[in-house]
């Protein structure tokens, strides 16, 4: 029992002297350090992760399929857009060329001789069809008028020819008869003589031509009437014997044979008659004069509708054509000229002189040459669908790349949320004037988010409690601590803005104010 009670007095009075330390320790000023609100500017930014990517990059392949004639570059080579780089064989497309230029020159001809004679060509074609109807109307008249003549005339004609047929074979049959010898005796009397007198002629001319006293051309004459006075008196000799001899067989024979003839056209001529001929030639005559009136019709048709110019149009058409074929042949022709279609560097050449080179896909084609821009290149990252108010289309970046600074501008944000994390694909363009920056380097992209200028800024760490944008801190004021209730803004690094709550002047506790309440002594340490 006095164990047990001095035990309590022992406690009660480590108590007391405890109290008495607290009470002490309590009453002692607590060091701290203040500051005043710096005026300044504060940006806000946001940081992401993402990648370069070259601005682009383009495969080469043949716009002509072929062997490869002409390889200027090679990998690491820098080109700018529109240098000639590669050539495929050509030959055979210049040749198509100047065949599509050589028709295109006969279709130009062409055009400008429709352009001139197509109309003269039309009218007089109108013309034509008018002597034409003119004519055929004389032909029906003549054919009205002596048609049954001309028949008639004809049936007298056959009779006539089998009378003279029937005489010429009874003469062959009885044949010669004496005056007709006599009087083929009295011929070749005739010619005889005449030949007598041109060969006594002859022997004159000759004698004065050896001596040079005519002319060869007197000379050759006379030597032709001498030769013409020897063919004639053979002939009447010959005549003489055939008069003399009498018909031949064959003679007769030919004579039967006329006489059938004539009787033939005789036996035409009588149903020709009896047929009434000459009203069939009467219809022929009329239907051609109807034709001809339709032709003349439709020619004067022609001219009305100025077909002309439908000629003309379509001898230009060709023109039209045949400067497409020239024009299509040109670009084939240029096709065989592969040139940059942008400003980079090459940086792969699979193909070498001599190679042949085969178009965009078609089988088994590989690309000639691979160019990249790297003038500009694009920083690609991904923001969460929660900051996409970060981010906006022509809004500023700024990327850091090991040791590399720059600003660019976004130009591309992906109107696809990514489901299977809630991000959107953002890009943004970033200048690379030295080439530095390097597609495929990993980059940060810091983006502004907002700007105070001249806004009263504090360490951040001076606010204790935030919620809402509201904190306290504590100020001190006739050396005791008093809380004071903020608003603050923007917050960047160790800074914070404060909107509402304090002054420039007012001596804010920026450190030791952690263990503080309101209404502690404080004692200001620098």
């Amino acid at each position: 029992m006095r164990r047990s009670r001095l035990k309590n007095i022992i406690l009660l009075l480590c108590l007391g002297l405890s109290g008495l330390v607290y009470a002490q320790e309590a009453s002692k000023p607590k060091p701290v350090k203040v500051a005043t609100p710096q005026k300044g500017k504060i940006e806000q930014k946001t940081a992401y992760t993402g990648n370069l990517e070259a601005d682009a990059m383009v495969e080469i392949y043949a716009n002509a399929p072929g062997k490869l004639v002409v390889l200027k570059v090679n990998e690491g080579d820098s080109v700018n857009k529109g240098d000639v780089l590669a050539e495929t064989d050509a030959r055979e497309l210049r040749l198509a060329l100047k065949q599509a230029e050589a028709a295109l020159k006969a279709a130009e001809a062409q055009f400008l001789t429709v352009k001139a004679t197509a109309q003269i060509k039309i009218e007089a074609q109108a013309e034509a069809a008018q002597a034409a109807l003119d004519a055929a109307k004389a032909q029906l008249s003549q054919a009205q008028a002596l048609a049954e003549t001309q028949v008639t005339s004809q049936f007298e004609q056959a009779k006539a020819g089998v009378r003279i047929a029937e005489a010429n074979l009874k003469k062959a049959l009885k044949g010669a008869r004496n005056q007709e010898v006599q009087q083929a005796k009295a011929a070749v009397s005739v010619a005889k003589a005449t030949l007598e007198n041109a060969q006594a002629n002859f022997q004159r001319v000759q004698k004065l031509h050896e001596q040079e006293a005519i002319s060869d051309q007197n000379f050759d004459n006379t030597k032709a009437q001498l030769d013409a006075a020897k063919a004639q008196h053979k002939s009447a000799v010959e005549q003489l014997s055939l008069v003399e001899e009498g018909a031949q067989q064959e003679d007769i024979i030919a004579a039967e044979a006329q006489l059938h003839q004539a009787q033939a056209s005789l036996t035409l001529a009588r149903v020709t008659v009896a047929t009434e001929d000459w009203k069939t030639q009467i219809a022929l005559a009329e239907s051609q004069g109807r034709q001809a009136e339709a032709n003349l019709l439709s020619a004067r048709e022609l001219v009305k509708i100025r077909a002309w110019e439908h000629d003309i149009a379509a001898a230009e058409a060709q023109v039209n054509q045949a400067s497409e074929q020239v024009n299509l042949a040109k670009k084939r022709l240029a096709d065989t000229t592969i040139t940059a279609p942008i400003n980079g560097i090459v940086v792969n050449r699979s193909a070498d002189l001599g190679d042949y080179a085969a178009a965009a896909g078609s089988p088994g084609s590989n690309p000639i040459l691979t160019i990249v821009k790297m003038d500009v290149v694009k920083a690609v990252f991904t923001v969460s669908e929660a900051d996409l108010s970060n981010v906006a289309v022509g809004k500023a970046v700024h990327i850091s790349a090991g040791q590399q600074y720059i600003s660019g501008k976004i130009n591309f944000i992906s109107p696809i949320v990514k489901p299977e994390d809630r991000t959107v694909r953002v890009k943004a363009e970033i200048p690379n004037p030295t080439y530095q920056l390097k597609p495929g380097m990993f980059v940060e992209v810091n983006i502004d988010l907002s700007t105070a200028e001249d806004a009263l800024l504090l360490p951040r760490e001076a606010i204790l409690d935030i919620q809402n944008g509201v904190g306290h801190v504590f100020v001190a004021a006739d050396g005791r601590a008093r809380q004071q209730t903020v608003k603050v803004g923007l917050a960047w690094g160790e800074n914070i803005s404060i909107l509402e709550g304090l002054t420039d002047t007012t001596p804010v506790i920026v450190s030791g104010h952690r263990q503080l309440v309101d209404g502690t002594k404080i004692v200001v340490v620098k």
